[in-house]
């Protein structure tokens, strides 16, 4: 039978300071980043960047959860007739699909699914097996020591997402029977260490 890790002194961090921890270690560890594991702790890593203290940005990450409620519409197949009864069902699909609506995730969960390309569920909390430290080893996060660590620059959703939107419009206007709406959206994601 398996002996069971005696408990820690202090207890373990959680919230923030823990989706940190997870987040900058996996940014600069050179096994992880360099190789490009696309795994939870990506994911992790992005949901943490994605922090207003990091250099959010609100603008880019509500465009991006319109991208996604676009995509979804997209996927639907359904079929429009080019009229302004149409066009404003069509608008109010793609706001109800909004990823963050849609699967019951915060933004910064659904913009880190998005650009990961991984099912839309809740990202795990738990550290990754090989982060744990031993139990004789105290670890309590200092205030500030991430600071200046990451910094993220969001950049293209708004415009993409203009773009879309003006073309649907165009489609809507300038057609005059039934069509369906096609879209592909290509995601690239830079991650830079400081």
């Amino acid at each position: 039978m398996a002996t069971r890790r005696p408990r820690r002194r202090g207890g373990r961090p959680r919230g923030r300071a823990e989706e940190k921890y997870i987040g900058i270690r996996t940014l600069f560890s050179p096994s992880n980043f360099d190789s490009f594991i696309n795994d939870e702790r990506y994911d992790q890593t992005l949901k943490m960047a994605l922090r207003k203290e990091f250099g959010s940005n609100n603008a880019e990450t509500m465009a991006t959860m319109k991208l996604g409620g676009f995509m979804e519409v997209f996927k639907k197949n359904l079929k429009f007739h080019a009229t302004r009864k149409d066009m404003i069902r069509f608008f109010k699909l793609v706001e109800r699909n909004r990823i963050d609506k849609k699967f019951g995730l915060t933004k910064r969960e659904a913009t880190a699914r998005f650009f990961s390309d991984k099912p839309y569920k809740r990202i795990s909390t738990k550290r990754p097996s090989d982060y744990e430290a031993r139990p004789d080893n105290v670890y309590r996060p200092q205030k500030g020591s991430s600071i200046g660590k990451v910094r993220v620059k969001q950049t293209g959703a708004v415009k993409t997402e203009k773009e879309i939107r003006m073309v649907m419009k165009k489609m809507f206007t300038m057609l005059e029977d039934a069509f369906r709406p096609k879209g592909k959206i290509r995601k690239n994601v830079t991650v830079k260490r400081r």
